[in-house]
């Protein structure tokens, strides 16, 4: 799919439900322009709609001024994603608007920066295990070097290099149990936000938008990385 009125500035709405954290937020051209969250569990389904709602109003525009959706896609919770998935591709539909994706990984290495050291988000998969990646900057941009991996925390000492930086708010929450299985150098990158900063999931949007890589509509599901195990 392709954007309605390529000739109208860019309004990207993200979707933040991959965590406790129900978040939107809006941005115009790339540049963010306000966000709305709060960091409740169980509040997704019955408060999504109107943070949009609320959004949109603060920002002075309306549903048909959304250019596309960009959704924090996952690894995460499992009905939190769903939830965010379904109203996206509802509105979406509405709309006749594209979805973007972008991995919540991708959200949790960008917000810390460009940095020299390696940067490896982490996100907490329970049972001892953590989804993560291993990501670099180089010439201005940041680049995955490694595949989106679920490992047990007792094995990251063999996949996270030296002097890495580690990002997230289970980093910072799961620190203290990861530090005996980090490599020489490791540490925690601050500050460490309660979720995925909006700003970020929307600069990574804007990066797809430009470039036309949106997901299919109908068919587009969450990076659940595991089997289902029941709702968390």
């Amino acid at each position: 799919m392709t954007p309605a009125n390529p000739q109208k500035p860019a309004i990207l709405l993200g979707i933040e439900t991959s965590g406790d954290t129900c978040a939107v937020g809006l941005s115009r051209e790339g540049r963010p322009l306000l966000e709305i969250a709060a960091n409740i569990r169980n509040i997704h389904s019955r408060e999504l709609a109107p943070f949009v709602a609320l959004a949109l109003e603060k920002a002075s525009l309306e549903t048909r001024d959304i250019s596309a959706l960009v959704l924090s896609a996952g690894p995460g919770s499992f009905t939190g994603l769903r939830i965010g998935y379904s109203f996206a591709k509802g509105l979406a539909h509405a709309l006749a608007a594209p979805i973007i994706e972008v991995p919540t990984l991708d959200v949790w290495a960008y917000h810390g920066g460009a940095r020299k050291a390696a940067i490896v988000p982490l996100i907490d998969a329970r049972r001892g295990e953590v989804f993560c990646a291993v990501y670099r900057w180089k010439q201005g941009r940041m680049v995955q070097e490694s595949d989106y991996t679920r490992l047990p925390i007792a094995e990251l000492n063999g996949f996270i290099p030296e002097k890495a930086l580690l990002s997230g708010s289970d980093a910072a929450r799961l620190f203290p149990e990861l530090q005996p299985h980090l490599p020489r150098g490791a540490a925690l990158l601050q500050p460490a936000p309660l979720s995925p900063p909006l700003w970020a999931l929307l600069a990574l949007g804007f990066e797809k938008y430009r470039d036309g890589r949106f997901a299919d509509t109908q068919s587009c599901e969450p990076l659940y990385m595991r089997t289902f195990q029941g709702a968390t």
